[in-house]
Order: structure tokens, then sequence, then C-alpha cells
């Protein structure tokens, strides 16, 4: 009677019922220890699967690989030589082998058309055009470019700062553009052949060995023009 009129059992209830909180507890929270490692375990999974699958498909760190595209222009000239040049396995294998991905041609009014392909062969996806109202966009977008000799390309494309191969049209008369190519390419500011040396030209160039073409002041010369025709200095 007097242990049953004492404390003793409600403590002892008590500390079994806190026994019984604290094994649910414990049975809880290892409960969640184990979802938490079943996600952390699907997670790696996935991640596992996803760099596999990354790199089946050319991906690194969830990024694809940029595209690299090779621009080609002929102007408004006919110049078939670089086209049909450009076109050979020979260029476009080593063009893939130094990591460009994409060859576009503008043709002009020249005869001869490339051969499209999709790049699924282990080479560059060829495509090419006739003209186009401004191939400003083509020249920003190449990581190089192949141009005839005119001085309005050769100027726009290192404007650009766009490393550049400028190919000699040897039919034509007037050699000026093959002297103005020569002398920039002496300076190290672009890349010069000729349609039967471009391979080699390809193979051999270091993008990184030129130097960045730098715009003159035409001011100075614009001053002495008006100086010299009598007009009055602004």
């Amino acid at each position: 009677k007097q242990f049953k009129n004492s404390r003793i059992p409600l403590k002892l209830s008590a500390a079994v019922g806190s026994c019984r909180y604290a094994a649910a507890a414990a049975v809880l929270y290892q409960t969640t220890r184990l979802f938490d490692f079943r996600s952390i375990l699907n997670q790696a999974q996935k991640r596992l699967l996803l760099g596999e699958a990354s790199g089946a498909m050319g991906i690194a760190d969830g990024n694809v690989n940029p595209k690299r595209i090779v621009f080609v222009t002929v102007g408004t000239t006919l110049f078939d030589a670089i086209v049909r040049e450009v076109d050979t396995p020979e260029v476009k294998k080593e063009l893939y082998a130094k990591g460009y991905t994409h060859l576009l041609t503008q043709i002009g009014r020249g005869s001869y058309i490339p051969s499209r392909s999709s790049g699924e062969d282990g080479s560059v996806a060829v495509d090419y055009f006739t003209f186009s109202s401004s191939i400003a966009n083509s020249l920003k977008s190449a990581s190089l470019v192949i141009s005839h000799a005119g001085s309005g390309s050769i100027f726009e494309t290192l404007r650009l700062g766009k490393p550049l191969i400028v190919v000699v049209n040897e039919d034509l008369m007037d050699n000026h553009q093959e002297e103005l190519a020569e002398e920039l390419a002496d300076r190290k500011h672009l890349f010069c052949a000729h349609p039967q040396t471009l391979y080699k030209t390809i193979k051999d160039m270091n993008p990184e060995s030129l130097i960045p073409y730098t715009p003159g002041d035409a001011k100075p010369v614009a001053r002495l023009i008006n100086t010299f025709l009598g007009f009055p200095e602004e």
C-alpha cells in the first residue's frame, strides 16, 4: 500500500513512456537516414549515368562541345579553285583534326558545287550558299575564315579579330591583291596561300602566332589632302 501510494510507479511509468518515445524516435531517425542514404545513392547513380551519357555524346561538364565553323568566301568573283580545294577529303580531314566542326562555303558565281555533309562520317559538316546580302553574321560566327584576296573581305575579317587564310586568285590579271595579302602575311596578320598550297597552309598554321590587326588613323592623311586641295581645316 505504501508502495502503491508512492510516486515511484508514476516515475517508472514516465520513464517507460520516455523510453518508448526514445525508441520510436531512434527508429524514425534511422529510417530517415536510410531514406536520405537511398536518395543520395539514387542521385549518385543518376550522376554516374549522366556522366557516361555525356561522354558518349561528347559532353564535358554538362556543356556540348562548341561548334567551330570554317567560313569560306569568294565574294562576287568566280573562284572555283578555292571552293574545289576546300572540298577535298584531305582538307576537310585536316580541318576536322584541328578541331573544326563545320565548313560553310560561299561559292559566288562558281560552277563547282561542294558536297553537302552532315558530319556523321567523322568529318566536318559541309554546307554552302551562293550569295547573301551580308556575310557579317557568317564572319562573326566563324572560328576560321578562308577568303579570296579582296581588300574588303580581308579588312572586315581582320577587324573582327578572326584567324584568316587569304587565298590568291591566280586567274586575275591584276596582282595588287596578291601584294596586299603577302604584305599583311609578312606582318603576321594573316596566312597567305594559293589554291595548290592551301592544304599545307592549313596543316602548318598556328592561329595563335598571328598578330591582331590595328586599323590605322586616316585623319592625318585626310588633313594632308584637304591642305593640298586648299580646303580650310575644321
